[in-house]
């Protein structure tokens, strides 16, 4: 383990995002595209922007497809998760494997004090870099796998 690791240096810089007023296709083709499950949702395209939400897979799968929704007519805004978990640059990666344990996500948006994307962190970059110990990384695996509902809340604005 790298000791008093910060996210700016594992994290995945600049990455991919969307807008609210983007159909949910535009996201799943970043997505696929980037391979990712993950794509932050910001007001505007172009950096810097400020994070208003993030779309996964999943949203995906259970707002979209299991509700035979078209994703052609649906947008991102509609499905987003808006109650979110985030971290600093300059955090340490503790700090982020906690935040990530307390809401049960594998991924964090990277924001600046201005609330602008600039990264995002996964629990893949924190194994990929050994930027911890593993019994911490472990402990937040079995946090973020546990069986039960999603921490955080999702938001939909009316169709």
């Amino acid at each position: 383990m790298k000791p008093n690791t910060k996210i700016e240096d594992i994290m995945t810089e600049g990455p991919a995002c969307c807008t609210r007023d983007d159909f949910v296709e535009v996201a799943a083709s970043m997505m696929e595209r980037f391979d990712t499950g993950i794509v932050p949702v910001t007001e505007t395209l172009g950096a810097p922007s400020k994070l208003v939400g993030v779309v996964t897979d999943r949203d995906l799968c259970l707002r979209v497809l299991a509700e035979g929704r078209d994703p052609h007519q649906v947008t991102v805004g509609e499905v987003m998760s808006t109650r979110l978990t985030t971290c600093k640059p300059t955090d340490k990666v503790e700090q982020a494997l906690a935040h990530m344990r307390s809401a049960r996500v594998r991924r964090l948006p990277v924001v600046n004090r201005d609330f602008e994307v600039v990264g995002m962190l996964s629990l893949g970059d924190i194994i990929h870099h050994k930027a911890a110990r593993e019994s911490d990384f472990c402990k937040t695996m079995s946090a973020v796998c546990a069986p039960g509902k999603v921490a955080h809340a999702r938001t939909r604005k009316a169709a």
